[in-house]
């Protein structure tokens, strides 16, 4: 979405309806973090394990990161 006036829930509170929209506009098909690596100078992955998928576990571990279902993540700083 371009133009903030094309948004259709200007000045309304945020709902689920409307996050799951969201999520779906600006995530689908995405992986934010290898788009900004290569946005920012960074090679394409070449591992065939999922690095951020490794990433995401051993965030898990130092305590930054919860996974209450699967495919379901929290990230706490």
């Amino acid at each position: 979405m371009s133009e903030n006036n094309a948004y259709r829930y200007i000045g309304l509170p945020l709902t689920s309806l409307m996050a799951q929209e969201l999520i779906l506009e600006l995530f689908t098909g995405k992986t934010i973090v290898v788009l900004t690596h290569l946005e920012r100078g960074g090679n394409p992955v070449r591992s065939k394990q999922n690095p951020i998928t490794r990433a995401l576990t051993l965030l898990k571990k130092a305590g930054h990161a919860e996974n209450p279902l699967p495919g379901i993540w929290t990230i706490s700083s």
